[in-house]
């Protein structure tokens, strides 16, 4: 059986339920999941009270915002307690300052005589069935761009990053998941870190205490998956792979990678 541990519900940006996962994974054969929210553990807990009946390992999950080195990092959780208030209060601060960038790019926007308002934005609502989240389906409600998939342009036309996020050092995001007994793994590195770079930002930022690497994922290059492996491998780190499926709003599906659990270290996850 494949595992497949990066997966996002409609609780964030995609589209599916937690029971569509299920009944995708258990099509395409995918033994192990883990559904990973950004900043967001709603998903994971409905997943592991459902799983059994499905027959499809879980592990609880999450994705966390970082920022350090200039870069914004994504963090995965694996194993943590998800009663562990201290750990529920940090993702909630986490998701609001993930919201917060929406919020002073409708700001700006609002400034520079868009016809938003922030009081509006904050009371829209839209259909989680499409996924992606509330910023870009607003701006095409509001005629802005054609529809919510060209909502990304509307960042790249204010300059507007997560820069003035606030999110925090990956060593605290580690931290944190540590201290909830997860496990911290380093999401997509060639989607974040230029393949250039990535020789001699890769040891820096894995010194920050992060327990393996999202070796395998859709648009890792041989060179990155080789890169990635070889540096878990050896080091004795954990080694994980996701589709970083979001349903309709993205094109990867649940086990498109077709790793087995097999090829996986999971240290004593499972």
């Amino acid at each position: 059986m494949n595992a497949d541990l990066h997966i996002h519900s409609w609780y964030s940006d995609g589209s599916m339920t937690i029971d569509e996962i299920l009944n995708q994974a258990q099509l395409n054969q995918v033994g192990l999941i883990a559904v990973t929210d950004h900043n967001q553990l709603s998903g994971s807990r409905e997943c592991l009270r459902k799983c059994e009946a499905w027959k499809i390992q879980c592990l609880s999950g999450v994705e966390l915002d970082a920022q350090q080195l200039g870069i914004n990092f994504h963090i995965l959780g694996y194993g943590m307690d998800l009663e562990n208030s201290q750990f529920n209060e940090f993702v909630e601060t986490n998701c609001g300052r993930l919201e917060r960038v929406n919020a002073l790019l409708i700001e700006k926007m609002e400034q520079a005589g868009e016809s938003v308002s922030l009081k509006e934005y904050q009371q829209f609502s839209y259909d989680r069935q499409w996924g992606g989240w509330k910023a870009l389906h607003y701006f095409a409600a509001k005629g802005i761009v054609a529809n919510y998939r060209q909502g990304f342009s509307v960042y790249a036309r204010y300059h507007h990053d997560y820069s003035c996020a606030g999110f925090p050092s990956v060593s605290e995001v580690v931290r944190q998941i540590h201290a909830a007994k997860g496990k911290a793994i380093l999401a997509h590195p060639g989607k974040v870190i230029p393949s250039s770079a990535l020789l001699e930002i890769l040891p820096t930022i894995m010194e920050t205490g992060l327990d393996g690497i999202e070796c395998w994922y859709p648009s890792h290059d041989h060179f990155v998956t080789q890169t990635c492996l070889k540096y878990c491998q050896d080091r004795g780190l954990m080694i994980t792979s996701g589709a970083d499926c979001h349903g309709v709003f993205e094109k990867t599906t649940i086990g498109q990678m077709a790793v087995p659990i097999s090829q996986l270290e999971l240290k004593d996850l499972i």
